[in-house]
């Protein structure tokens, strides 16, 4: 009789190599841990998870050991003694710096200055953890840093990430994918504090009557959309008083030089190229515009002849100086500051951009296409006009769009409805026609008031539905100017 086999319960052992472990620790969490890499003097690199069940942390290790089995230890073998600011500064150097203007170079210093080097001086990149980072930003948003800058913070420090980090195989991952940030709308109040309301738009320009130099400078501000560094920039050259255009082409910016420290040496204006790409634009404009610049142009002349100086040549600025110098932003801003003063109007928080605002305001008030809205000021997307300005769009179309709604659905249940000779609304008909009924109706019964008695499609094809035929209305009260023995309806 053959041997029976034995039946041996298998059971579990060790892991192979590299393979991970899990195990519950004291507290009763259990743990996975796995070799991800190697550091430059050998040791190993080990990465854990930590969950309240054994299948948690087991799912994770296989995450873990599968990625380092797709990519190899060379996909994450990070050295620990690299700290996280002296890295921050030659990446923001060689890779961020050279490719932002000076202005925002000098705000993002102060953000890495003010904020992260106090926060992570003196840590490795991988002791800067997800948790670490998160308490960095809520402790942002309790020093009561505005929601903007810390926006702009955040994405500072995911480009380091992203381009330096990770690329060099320094961390694995981007701690900022997870990071939450408490975000808070702006209320309409506070938005519409960016633009002059209408009472304010009427007394700042009654003030403006005895200011012969602020007075075309703030109107041109507040009809065209420029940015001051724009207006500023302006040439004779740049406006045609017969066709009533301007061409923005250039625009003033303040230029900082910065030591190796990253302090500021050197602050200048310099005549540069516009913010942006479409910034570059020309536009018609306004008759006032045209009158105000006339009239300024008439100013410039009789100062010209008293000084002898050359204000009104093509090349020179529109709004410059008394002695044909080009005017500063600070300059621009300190007249309208003394303005402010003397008239009691300090308390709006009026600045040269609110002029820029109203304008855009204004515009779409009279429910202004957004996209028209954005090309006349230079925006690089619509985007940034309908985010900004999304609390005036909604106060002036809501009501209407809802009346609008009203009459259609009131049309598509009951039909159009017209008042007759005597006010009362006729009854109407809804008919579907073959499309060559339709337009043989529209050419023979025009209504001479200038509305067709006959609705239909007004060319062939439009407005007609795929596989439907044409819809017609037909009053059933008509006037007396319908012939209703001239309808044949058998003949469709």
């Amino acid at each position: 009789m053959p041997r029976q086999m034995k039946t041996t319960e298998q059971k579990s052992g060790r892991r192979g190599n590299n393979e991970g472990s899990v195990f519950q620790r004291k507290d009763g969490r259990w743990c996975a841990q796995a070799t991800v890499g190697y550091r430059e003097d050998g040791r190993s690199i080990m990465k854990y998870a930590y969950g309240n069940s054994r299948q948690a942390v087991a799912k994770k290790l296989t995450e873990y050991t599968h990625e380092v089995f797709e990519n190899g230890y060379t996909a994450f073998a990070p050295s620990d003694n690299k700290l996280f600011c002296p890295m921050l500064d030659e990446w923001y150097i060689t890779f961020k710096e050279p490719v932002i203007r000076s202005q925002t170079s000098e705000r993002l210093r102060n953000f890495i200055k003010n904020h992260i080097k106090p926060e992570f001086e003196g840590l490795t990149a991988l002791e800067v953890d997800l948790f670490r980072m998160q308490r960095f930003f809520n402790g942002l948003s309790k020093k009561g840093l505005c929601q903007q800058s810390i926006k702009h913070i955040k994405q500072l420090l995911n480009q380091f990430y992203e381009q330096y980090l990770i690329k060099q195989g320094l961390v694995k991952e981007n701690p900022l994918d997870d990071i939450k940030i408490r975000t808070t709308e702006r209320d309409d109040t506070e938005r519409d504090a960016l633009a002059l309301t209408p009472e304010l738009r009427v007394k700042v320009f009654e003030k403006l009557e005895k200011e012969p130099i602020l007075k075309p400078i703030l109107t041109v501000l507040l009809l065209t959309g420029m940015r001051p560094g724009e207006l500023i920039a302006l040439r004779w050259r740049d406006i045609d008083f017969k066709k009533s255009t301007i061409s923005i082409r250039l625009a003033a910016s303040r230029e900082i030089e910065f030591d190796e420290d990253g302090e500021v040496v050197e602050r200048r204006q310099v005549i540069s190229n516009t913010k942006t790409a479409l910034s570059v634009r020309s536009f018609a404009v306004a008759e006032n515009v045209i009158h105000c610049l006339q009239g300024w142009l008439a100013y410039q002349k009789e100062q010209e002849a008293k000084s002898g100086k050359t204000l009104t040549g093509t090349d020179r600025p529109v709004f410059c100086t008394k002695n044909g110098e080009i005017r500063s932003y600070s300059g621009l801003r300190c007249l309208l500051r003394r303005f402010l003063t003397r008239n009691q109007l300090n308390g709006y928080d009026i600045s040269l951009y609110t002029f820029r605002h109203t304008f855009a305001t204004m515009l779409l008030e009279e429910r202004e296409n957004p996209k028209i809205v954005s090309e006349l000021m230079g925006h690089s997307k619509v985007l940034t006009t309908l985010t900004i300005y999304s609390h005036v769009i909604s106060k002036s179309v809501y009501e209407t769009t809802a009346k609008t709604l009203d009459r259609a659905y009131m049309n598509l249940t009951q039909g159009e409805k017209e008042p007759t000779s005597d006010g009362t609304a006729p009854l109407r008909q809804v008919i579907s026609m073959p499309e060559n009924a339709v337009i043989a109706l529209q050419e023979r019964f025009p209504d001479e008031a200038g509305r067709n008695t006959v609705k239909g499609p007004k060319k062939p094809g439009a407005g007609i539905r795929r596989n439907s035929a044409p819809v017609i209305i037909i009053p059933l009260q008509f006037d007396s100017s319908f012939d209703s023995n001239a309808v044949n309806l058998r003949q469709f």
